[in-house]
């Protein structure tokens, strides 16, 4: 799939188009983090990054990110399964890379009931780091 998307990138940067960002949700995430350290990226937006598979925090899924040479913004909820907080603090991940933490938010934002917080704010609270990310770097 990687091969993929590449030869779609290389395709699309002969048209007269600005460079593009990657990104992805999970696993997409993944997949465009693979492609801009293979080649390349104006930037990189990652929301729930599979850091390593749920309960094998020893399965880390990040033998790539060396390579990552472009801004990297990972949102990620505070308690995901596939990298909390308390996880990720202990990776060594390139200069360029910002971690923004939704406080409460599980892999897909959701936040615990008893927090009082609501996934629509999580989402929000997301889709406004990334812009302000992506407009610092433009």
């Amino acid at each position: 799939m990687v091969d993929e998307m590449a030869l779609w990138c290389d395709s699309v940067s002969h048209r007269d188009l600005p460079p593009l960002w990657l990104g992805g949700k999970s696993m997409g995430g993944r997949v465009a983090s693979m492609l801009a350290a293979r080649h390349g990226a104006p930037g990189l937006v990652l929301c729930g990054y599979p850091f390593h598979p749920p309960n094998k925090p020893e399965r880390l899924r990040l033998a790539h990110w060396p390579l990552l040479r472009c801004p990297t913004l990972v949102v990620q909820g505070s308690r995901d399964p596939f990298g909390s907080r308390d996880e990720v603090a202990g990776y060594v991940l390139p200069d360029t890379t910002r971690l923004h933490w939704l406080e409460e938010g599980d892999h897909d934002w959701r936040p615990r009931r008893a927090s009082g917080r609501r996934q629509e704010a999580l989402i929000e609270e997301g889709a406004a780091v990334i812009a302000s990310f992506m407009a610092g770097h433009s």
